[in-house]
C-alpha cells in the first residue's frame, strides 16, 4: 500500500517529467502560486479529485502513477502488451519456457 509520502513524491516526479515548476502546476490548476509547493511539503491534504488534476495536467498515466515500482511500469507494460496480443498457442509455449 502507498504512503502519503510517497503519493507526494511521485506528484514531483509526474510535475518534473512534464517539465513544470511548483508554480507553474500551481496556476495551471487554478490555484494559488504556493499550493503544489505546499502539497509536496506535506503542508495541506490532497484530494483525489485534485490528484486526477495534477496528472492530467502533467499528461501522467494514473495506472503508471500508482504501479507498485514505478520505474519498471514502462518495461512491465510493453511485455503485457506483448504477451496478450501472441497468439494461444504461443502464449502456451512461452509459459513452458518460462517454467524451465
Amino acid at each position: 500500500m502507498m504512503k502519503i509520502k510517497d503519493v507526494l513524491l511521485r506528484i514531483g516526479y509526474a510535475r518534473n517529467k512534464a517539465h513544470l515548476s511548483a508554480r507553474e502546476l500551481s496556476l495551471k490548476m487554478g490555484m494559488s502560486s504556493q499550493y503544489v509547493a505546499k502539497l509536496e511539503g506535506g503542508n495541506i491534504t490532497l484530494s483525489v479529485k485534485k490528484l486526477l488534476d495534477i496528472l492530467r495536467i502533467c499528461d501522467f498515466n494514473e495506472e503508471k502513477f500508482f504501479y507498485e515500482n514505478l520505474h519498471e511500469y514502462d518495461t512491465d507494460h510493453e511485455l503485457f502488451t506483448l504477451i496478450k496480443n501472441l497468439p494461444m498457442e504461443k502464449k502456451r509455449h512461452l509459459i513452458e519456457f518460462l517454467k524451465k
